[in-house]
């Protein structure tokens, strides 16, 4: 499986899990629909990775990248293909059998994939904004299943929508060899990468902000609070590392502890931060 999906993706699959199943748990959720919410979050996260493999494996296999399984040749776009509906048509009934309200974000959110693989938000900008919008949609399903959109949710959908929109220039850092050996525009490819730690930094400041107000009203715990200071703790000296030696391989390891240390803060605190 490793193989197939490699071992980021697979870490981003168990974060959808989580972030789905924990956000369904924190506003209020039962136990089945939070179970249920984590399987649209593994169904639909990993249809639209291989959505993704599927569009870009030519040019992966071009560029060179050849983390992309379609594009070294591990499995067929034929394959892939019959992976992909088949993940989605498994979000989408699950959905329909849940809250058919929750298929609006689901919706959005394939929509939102393929217009990323169909090149139609291929901008530098829109493909930084399109991962924090996928986010918020992974929010807003986890909360559905819980039947509850009230002002927390949208909250926790902004919070992890600055935060994601910022680490986008963390991966296009750290797949900046290949990339340039393409026409994809990123954010440090297109406006360098000293701009690019300015843009991380800003939105991840705008994100903070949001995760203390969500408390501040009252719409989550103190657990909830610890939760978000060790986020700020912990994520600003590695935004600042990232910002003062931006490579690629700093890039790929401030990715890497990001996606583990602050998604698990993230899950942790919905958890032990329910009212």
């Amino acid at each position: 499986m490793q193989t197939i999906f490699g071992d980021w993706r697979l870490g981003r699959i168990l974060m959808f899990i989580f972030i789905t199943s924990s956000v369904s748990y924190g506003v209020g959720g039962s136990l089945v629909n939070i179970l249920l919410a984590g399987l649209v979050g593994a169904t639909l996260s990993a249809g639209g990775f291989f959505f993704d493999y599927l569009g870009d494996y030519k040019t992966d296999r071009e560029s060179g990248n050849l983390k992309n399984p379609i594009a070294r040749g591990t499995l067929s776009p034929r394959g892939g293909l019959i992976f992909i509906i088949s993940c989605f048509t498994i979000s989408i009934v699950t959905c329909v059998i849940i809250n058919p309200w929750a298929l609006i974000p689901l919706l959005s959110l394939i929509g939102v994939i393929g217009g990323l693989v169909q090149g139609i938000l291929d901008g530098a900008l829109l493909r930084a904004f399109s991962l924090g919008i996928l986010q918020g949609f992974y929010v807003l399903i986890g909360a559905l299943f819980a039947y509850k959109f009230e002002l927390s949710v949208i909250l926790l959908a902004l919070f992890l929508f600055f935060a994601m929109t910022g680490a986008r220039v963390l991966g296009d850092t750290r797949d900046l060899p290949y990339d340039q050996k393409t026409n994809i525009s990123t954010i440090p490819k297109k406006y360098g990468i000293r701009w690019a730690g300015y843009f991380l930094l800003i939105n991840e400041i705008i994100a903070y902000i949001i995760g203390i107000l969500i408390y501040l009203l009252g719409l989550l715990g103190i657990g909830y609070l610890i939760c978000i200071i060790c986020i700020i703790a912990i994520g600003f000296p590695l935004n600042l590392w990232f910002i003062l030696k931006s490579t690629p391989k700093i890039a790929r390891t401030v990715n890497v502890l990001s996606l583990a240390i602050l998604g698990s803060l993230f899950v942790i605190g919905m958890i032990i931060g329910r009212l």
